[in-house]
């Protein structure tokens, strides 16, 4: 029986499934060994592929970080969403916290990366390439939630308010076995509750 030849569709499928699987595989090894620990060796063994094909779709290791962190850059998006489900400025602060925390137990690769990325020099200017966007639309929308609520710094709430989403992965995966992760957002949740910010507000 003669095998017929794939069609363009076929092979454009195939693609990017493979470019998938390099992808994947270069969060894993990334997260684990950090940037300088990986090489696309790593990643294409990771991937089930061969080296030169890893090539193929990218590069170099540079070119590759890039595009695990735009493929992941969808997960710092999504909280841009949350800023358009309600006008209740507690909700919504509310429901930034929650999802931090699903994210941080649902995709700790995501944020082993982004704390590593963020702190080595030669991948911290991919990494701010990446997500600067998402801080210079995140900052501003939270101000103004402050503001709404009513507190005197409000900008300089926001910022303390980000500091703790942003610092809350790394204290987890460095102590995760012994990090109360669920009595930290409830009570964050509590912290930023109406009843206590009204009191700040006093």
């Amino acid at each position: 029986m003669v095998k017929m030849p794939r069609t363009a569709m076929q092979n454009l499928e195939i693609r990017e499934k493979t470019k998938k699987q390099i992808l994947d595989a270069g969060l894993k090894v990334f997260a684990v060994k950090g940037y300088h620990g990986t090489s696309i060796s790593d990643i294409a063994k990771e991937a089930g592929v061969s080296k030169g094909l890893a090539y193929n779709y990218f590069e170099n290791k540079k070119d590759l970080a890039e595009a695990v962190l735009m493929n992941l850059g969808n997960i710092m998006s999504q909280f841009e969403q949350l800023f358009k489900l309600s006008d209740d400025p507690y909700l919504i602060i509310e429901m930034i916290i929650r999802g931090t925390f699903k994210q941080v137990k649902e995709n700790e690769e995501f944020w082993r990366l982004y704390i590593s990325f963020a702190t080595q020099v030669e991948v911290a200017e991919v990494a701010e390439k990446v997500f600067g966007n998402f801080f210079d639309m995140f900052f501003p929308k939270l101000t103004k939630l402050f503001r709404q609520i009513g507190l005197k710094n409000p900008k300089a709430e926001a910022y303390i308010f980000g500091a703790i989403m942003d610092g809350l992965p790394m204290d987890y995966l460095v102590n995760k076995d012994n990090y109360p992760i669920d009595l930290v957002e409830k009570q964050l949740i509590r912290k930023y509750s109406r009843v206590e910010l009204e009191r700040l507000k006093k």
